[in-house]
């Protein structure tokens, strides 16, 4: 079959309403409006795909376009599926924030990997400090990157988002019966093969697994310190990724990575 006889691939886009209770119709927003129409360039007739971020997807017919900037989609069929991947753990990461916008690349990342909810942390060490005013924009834009790579990779469901906080407090409102793993190099800290293993051994146990990953150059001390008085020793891990230092988002990668291929999340 030649390039142009092969099926166009259905492109994706994305809907508040839960696409369980939707019968026949529904109503496209503008933002979503604009990209179908202006960089995708369907037209009324054509077919699309539309997901609600809660494993729900639908084949959809293009309507018509209204004045108000929406489209309407004529749903010919809902299909409600778990997402991408069958996972008996939830993946909770806090990453410390980063400089010079690469923590909407964590987040990009993150909702690929299928992390079911994503904290960012400031700490001591971190370079960069979000006020107060600009908090609900910074959220609203890494919304939008997890739908559009959710969108692109076919995840359906949407990695959620918290605002970030400090380290102690996003550490202090975990339930002491939560696992949390905390990655700072030290002389205590468990390597990240013993890690895997262990967290393998309490499979069928652990429901929630909270991961720590501090800025350029770790967590401070006094944060490790505060961790482990808060935690008493119950459900907390410190490891290590040996003796290469890597950059955050690097080690970000690669530890959300080998949680999701390793196996240990699934069911």
């Amino acid at each position: 079959m030649s390039e142009r006889q092969k099926p166009r691939k259905l492109r994706r886009f994305f809907t508040t309403q839960i696409l369980q209770n939707i019968p026949h119709d529904l109503w496209l927003d503008p933002a979503e409006t604009r990209h179908l129409r202006r960089s995708i360039r369907l037209k009324p007739g054509d077919v699309c795909l539309v997901t609600d971020g809660h494993g729900g997807e639908a084949e959809a017919v293009i309507g018509e376009f209204a004045p108000d900037g929406r489209t309407c989609l004529k749903i010919q069929r809902v299909l409600v599926k778990t997402g991408s991947f069958n996972d008996a753990i939830t993946l909770k990461v806090f990453p410390a924030m980063l400089r010079k916008g690469r923590t909407d690349f964590l987040v990009e990342k993150a909702q690929e990997l299928g992390v079911h909810e994503f904290h960012p942390v400031v700490s001591e060490h971190c370079e960069v400090q979000v006020p107060k005013e600009k908090i609900g924009k910074i959220v609203e834009r890494w919304n939008r990157i997890a739908r559009e790579a959710s969108k692109q990779s076919g995840s359906l469901k949407i990695i959620h988002i918290e605002a970030p906080r400090g380290f102690k407090e996003a550490l202090g409102n975990l339930s002491c019966d939560e696992l949390v793993v905390i990655f700072h190099p030290s002389l205590d800290s468990v390597t990240f093969p013993k890690l895997l293993a262990d967290i393998q051994g309490l499979k069928g146990t652990v429901k929630t697994l909270n991961i720590f990953i501090g800025p350029e150059g770790g967590f401070s001390e006094n944060e490790i310190r505060w961790a482990k008085w808060h935690r008493k020793g119950k459900n907390l891990r410190l490891a290590g990724l040996g003796e290469v230092l890597f950059k955050a988002d690097t080690a970000f990668i690669g530890i959300v990575s080998s949680l999701r291929f390793s196996g240990i999340l699934s069911a």
